[in-house]
């Protein structure tokens, strides 16, 4: 939502106060207020003493069926040469696409898109504020890896981003991590070989400076929610490393020093009673616990009657990579055997330094309150098991 926000402040700054209206106003107001507001502003702009963009911006911000007249006085004024058209047609036709969720690589087959990218391709030459990163954002909303201009707009959207990181814009440094995270640090870009891919690890610059530049803004929030996001995606792509060295039987020693490390991190962007920060931290102690019994599974390869439970649990953790697999355990009786294990032999666990953090023994000692009979029951199945076969 936050590039929306950025993108309405547009609209309202060539309005005027009271009787027609803010933005603000309009998102708020009854069905009647609504009527009053659009009621005055047309008086205003018959009588002269209101800007006709107000009224192609509300109508386009209403949504009661008039878009298409809202967008044609805003397009009018534009042609026009009327102050700030640019950027009032801009932002009314973002708040629109936002509205009817056309905000998507889809836009481009749009009627109004040729010419909402010119308008906000003018507002970066006329210098509004925040103008370079609202055009990136669009960018990046609207095309994907698979555009064949993808890599033409790549190169926009990097100098657009760059100059206004430099200049400290709202979420510059927000939508420059996640450009870098989501799309230029990718598996399906690098696979491209494109000069322009970047490690995952180029982003976090741009988050940690994020969290400096929304400090007591309304993005403060996003910012370290995307900060843990950032240690949430390397968690995840070291646990598909891990997985590869399990199969070719290298050891993960290294991996498992970079995830404790970048788990201990992200804690310190935790932030106490913030709902977004709250779903960010429990994908992160999920990813936590998934590796934690992937080393388990594999400290039990080695034993005879628990080399079918770690592949079994192993293979289920990327269904894709392994969709040729037969799965003869699933994936409760497999963390229930491992859960087990790991209560039954901590001595062991100590003395191969095996660390199992602290997400992970919660869940296996909850798992153990309210799955008792079933693991018992689970782990007596797998004994008939493998004395059968």
């Amino acid at each position: 939502m936050g590039i929306f926000k950025k993108l309405l402040t547009g609209i309202t700054s060539s309005n005027v106060m009271g009787k027609y209206g803010t933005l603000e106003d309009w998102q708020k107001a009854s069905p009647n207020e609504l009527k009053r507001y659009k009621e005055n502003i047309k008086l205003g702009v018959e009588q002269k003493t209101v800007p006709k963009i107000i009224l192609g911006s509300f109508l386009m911000v209403e949504g009661k069926g008039e878009e298409e007249e809202g967008e044609r006085i805003l397009r009018e004024a534009m042609n026009e040469g009327v102050e700030n058209a640019e950027r009032d047609y801009s932002a009314a036709l973002a708040y629109y696409y936002m509205q009817k969720g056309k905000f998507n690589t889809a836009l481009k087959k749009d009627k109004w898109f040729p010419k909402w990218i010119e308008a906000s391709e003018k507002c970066v030459e006329q210098g509004y504020k925040n103008a370079e990163s609202i055009l990136a954002d669009i960018y990046i909303a609207c095309y994907s890896l698979n555009d064949p201009e993808f890599e033409e707009i790549v190169i926009k959207i990097i100098k657009l981003l760059r100059i206004a990181t430099a200049k400290h814009q709202s979420m510059a440094c927000l939508s420059y991590g996640r450009f870098i995270q989501n799309k230029l640090s990718s598996n399906e870009y690098k696979q491209k070989n494109t000069p322009n891919y970047q490690e995952l690890e180029a982003a976090k610059p741009y988050f940690l400076q994020a969290i400096k530049d929304e400090k007591g803004t309304q993005f403060e929030s996003s910012a370290y929610e995307a900060m843990i996001s950032y240690y949430n995606e390397s968690i995840h792509r070291d646990i598909k490393k891990a997985i590869e060295s399990y199969l070719s039987k290298d050891d993960i020693s290294g991996i498992s020093t970079k995830i404790d490390k970048t788990y201990e991190e992200a804690l310190k962007y935790v932030k106490s009673g913030d709902e977004k920060s709250k779903i960010a931290t429990s994908i992160l102690n999920n990813y936590v616990v998934l590796f934690d019994f992937l080393n388990l599974a594999i400290l039990v390869k080695g034993k005879d009657d628990k080399n079918i439970v770690a592949d079994n649990y192993i293979w289920q953790m990327d269904e894709k990579r392994f969709s040729n697999k037969a799965i003869t355990i699933k994936n409760d009786i497999a963390m229930d055997i491992l859960s087990q294990y790991y209560l039954d032999n901590l001595p062991e666990i100590k003395q191969n330094n095996l660390k199992i953090h602290k997400p992970t023994t919660e869940y296996m000692e909850k798992r153990k309150e309210t799955r008792s009979k079933y693991i018992q029951t689970n782990i007596n199945q797998y004994n008939e098991f493998f004395r059968t076969n």
